[in-house]
């Protein structure tokens, strides 16, 4: 829940700086760093990075992710997974429709398709809930080197994402950002209330309020 709060204080923070156009010079400035790097081999991973994270082929992999975890963790945290990606694109396209930022013009060549609002990035927000978070559900009772890699693999695949918008010409570095800490946020909220709520969390605390030593009277 620290987590939590703590990604919400910054995605708030920069959502304001957003909006009131501070971020202008500085975006512009990301834009043009990273499009220094362009040439077509590199054009064609950051398409392939951007598609991971696009609805045809994330939805898919959505759903392989929550029968895998199904299957090695029991039905809560597949309930906890699905609900956490539905929910999680509703409030996606809820802040977009609110905070209305318009996506960048004329900076680099748009090499991608690209509509709407420009924040947060749908994109990174949701490649963040469906990897990041089926990462740390699938191996959350694994060994320490099988959840490293999980998430150590995640965390590539986010990185890419977000690096393929921007060289893409889809959206800001601001909005990369900002769906970053936005898509961490909601993960860590529903990971906080999956430890209170599900069953094996239940478990987990009554095994240890067991153990502790009662005080003295």
């Amino acid at each position: 829940m620290v987590c939590a709060i703590a990604c919400t204080l910054v995605f708030l923070i920069l959502t304001a700086m957003v909006a009131s156009g501070r971020l202008l010079a500085t975006d512009t400035a990301g834009i043009l760093a990273v499009r220094q790097f362009a040439s077509p081999a590199l054009t064609m991973v950051m398409l392939a990075a951007s598609l991971v994270a696009h609805g045809k082929l994330a939805i898919p992999l959505a759903v392989l992710l929550a029968v895998v975890i199904y299957r090695a963790n029991g039905r809560d945290d597949a309930l906890l997974y699905v609900g956490a990606c539905l929910l999680g694109e509703a409030v996606h396209l809820a802040i977009k429709a609110v905070v209305r930022h318009h996506r960048p013009v004329g900076i680099s060549p748009k090499l991608t398709d690209a509509g709407w609002y420009s924040y947060p990035s749908g994109h990174e927000m949701l490649a963040v809930i469906i990897f990041g978070l089926g990462a740390v559900l699938v191996s959350r009772w694994a060994s320490r080197t099988v959840r490293v890699t999980a998430i150590a693999g995640a965390a590539v695949i986010i990185v890419l994402v977000g690096i393929s918008r921007v060289y893409l010409g889809a959206h800001w570095p601001s909005d990369v950002i900002g769906a970053l800490f936005a898509g961490l946020a909601w993960s860590a909220a529903c990971l906080a209330w999956a430890g209170r709520h599900s069953t094996r969390g239940t478990a987990l605390r009554a095994a240890t309020d067991t153990q502790r030593p009662y005080s003295a009277a």
